[in-house]
């Protein structure tokens, strides 16, 4: 069997939704009098008029989300030649990774009893010389440590570079399917509502929005809120991690406000409160401490640090024993570090004695919508690698391969589940990827 015809009989078929218009989670056309499902409390109802929504813009591939995940999907597929679009509610590239001070780009590397081995390769790889070429690169234990700003810097000048056409301050509010196809994502800004249609569509939300109104299934994975901040003039205290500039760590609050819903706007309100008091107060002590250096904070999240909502329950999730053991897959796209400790056959595995894994293409892909691709935090795989499979390496690699899947498929004028993936991978090797070991 050929690898398009395996990528095409391991998908499971649903019942296509025919609509023409708006098309929520619950596969049925809007109309006015349609209630919309919440996860919060209703105290009421109004009924919305219908709207004319103008199209402004569209693209060969639509990518929304401004993250890791989207800036590594955009330049992909960019770069093979596609007008792409890259949609992001903020107004700078990064998500998580720049906004939440995330300074480790952790999983590029996986810890050994010798050291650490690179991982992953390709955009991450390239991203990291620019930065080290700058000294805004610097080494605290197995992952590098960037600065933030000069990421934010780096990332927008490689998206330009490639052709990416950015649109800052958009927030993806809805999407517009023909049957199996998504035609438009519709947008809340400050020009209005407005849609751009599309050809191709790359979910790097995050929180797999798309893939939830369009009606994909998925799962939702709780998970621990949480922060990492940066401090100037620690002196000699011992606290953080090491940063590019001197006399400026980075602070974690680890575990922060544990196991919450990171979709509900209360529990993210009240996560940010709480976050934002302990930082404070985390520098308040040090500054109090004779061995510091006067410390202050130099920068606080612009964005809460939510790590796993919904992930997409793909035509193969990646399963812990996957990751566990080693497994090869047929259609990998890329590999990822090992830094955390899971849980296998009865047995904590740390990451210094886990073995780097792969990600199949499969994992990006849907199982009933024809022009969309999932990476990022929010591609399938199961809840026990939701550590990993989150972290910034992870999420470059796997939107470097959406970005090139994409690509390939609107070049073939088939649907992503018919990429042909040697042909994917020739593309990713090509760009730097590392698909052997």
């Amino acid at each position: 069997m050929d690898r398009r015809k395996f990528l095409k009989s391991t998908a499971l078929t649903a019942a296509s939704v025919a609509s023409l218009g708006i098309t929520p989670a619950n596969g049925k056309k809007r109309t006015v009098t349609e209630k919309v499902n919440t996860r919060l409390d209703v105290k009421g109802r109004i009924i919305e008029p219908s709207r004319s929504i103008p199209v402004v813009d569209g693209a060969d591939v639509v990518v929304v989300g401004g993250g890791p995940a989207r800036f590594a999907a955009s330049i992909a597929a960019a770069r093979e030649g596609c007008d792409v679009l890259l949609l992001e509610r903020g107004y700078f590239i990064g998500g998580l990774f720049t906004g939440c001070d995330v300074t480790l780009l952790n999983n590029m590397y996986s810890p050994t009893p010798d050291g650490r081995v690179q991982a992953v390769f390709g955009l991450c790889d390239e991203l990291c010389r620019r930065l080290d070429s700058h000294k805004m690169l610097a080494w605290a234990g197995t992952p590098p440590n960037v600065d933030t700003e000069a990421t934010k810097y780096f990332m927008e000048r490689m998206c330009v570079e490639a052709g990416v056409r950015i649109l800052y301050g958009v927030q993806a509010a809805q999407v517009s399917m023909s049957g199996d196809r998504i035609d438009a994502v519709i947008m809340e800004t400050k020009s209005g509502r407005v849609a751009v249609n599309a050809k191709f569509v790359i979910d790097c939300s995050g929180d797999g929005d798309i893939l939830e109104w369009c009606a994909e299934d998925y799962y939702e994975y709780k998970y621990d809120i949480s922060s990492m901040w940066r401090v100037g003039n620690v002196g000699n205290v011992r606290f953080g991690s090491a940063t590019p500039n001197e006399g400026v760590r980075t602070g974690h609050l680890g575990d922060g406000v544990k196991d919450v819903d990171g979709l509900d706007i209360y529990v993210l309100t009240r996560a940010q409160i709480e976050l934002r008091e302990q930082m404070w107060q985390q520098v308040q002590e040090l500054r109090q401490k004779p061995e510091s250096g006067g410390a202050y904070l130099v920068s606080s999240p612009s964005v809460v640090g939510v790590r796993t909502t919904r992930v997409l329950n793909s035509v193969f999730n990646v399963t812990v024993g996957g990751a566990a053991e080693g497994v090869s897959y047929p259609d990998v796209i890329g590999f990822t570090g090992s830094d955390s400790t899971i849980e296998w056959k009865g047995e904590k595995i740390p990451g210094v004695k886990r073995k780097i894994w792969q990600v199949p293409y499969r994992s990006l892909v849907p199982r009933r919508v024809n022009n969309l691709l999932v990476a990022g935090r929010c591609f399938g795989f199961e809840q026990g690698l939701r550590y990993d499979a989150r972290e910034v390496g992870t999420c470059i690699m796997t939107g470097e391969a959406a970005g090139a899947a994409a690509a390939n498929a609107l070049a073939n004028r088939c649907s992503v589940r018919d990429v042909d993936v040697t042909v994917l991978q020739a593309t990713l090797r090509s760009h730097g990827v590392k698909l052997d070991w």
